[in-house]
């Protein structure tokens, strides 16, 4: 299994829409082939970030989402750049599995 986890920084005025951006595209996620789980972790303090956590049973899967028109949603309208959305950095997120690791804050 393949997961992804992108890191969003939203300002606290800013939150409400930012969840109910992921609450409208939970319906189409849900529909991606391969994808096994997806879930959004609130911010735990004001200055931390959205977490968007993404499984895939496998790359392939990963692959051909980001060749769909919700894959490519992602990037214009959840702000991640193209080299941070097809090229995930390698990094630990959960210590009982490996996760790929994309930053989706501004630069």
């Amino acid at each position: 299994m393949l997961s992804i986890a992108y890191r969003f920084h939203a300002l606290p005025r800013h939150q409400d829409h930012f969840r109910h951006a992921y609450q409208a595209a939970r319906e189409t996620l849900q529909q991606a082939l391969g994808l096994v789980s997806h879930e959004l972790n609130d911010p735990r303090g004001r200055r931390d970030p959205f977490i968007l956590q993404l499984s895939w049973d496998n790359q392939a899967s990963f692959d051909r989402f980001t060749h769909s028109w919700i894959g490519v949603w992602m990037i214009n309208g959840m702000g991640l750049s193209r080299h941070d959305f097809f090229t995930p950095i390698d990094a630990p997120f959960d210590a009982s599995q490996p996760t790929r690791h994309t930053d989706g804050s501004p630069s």
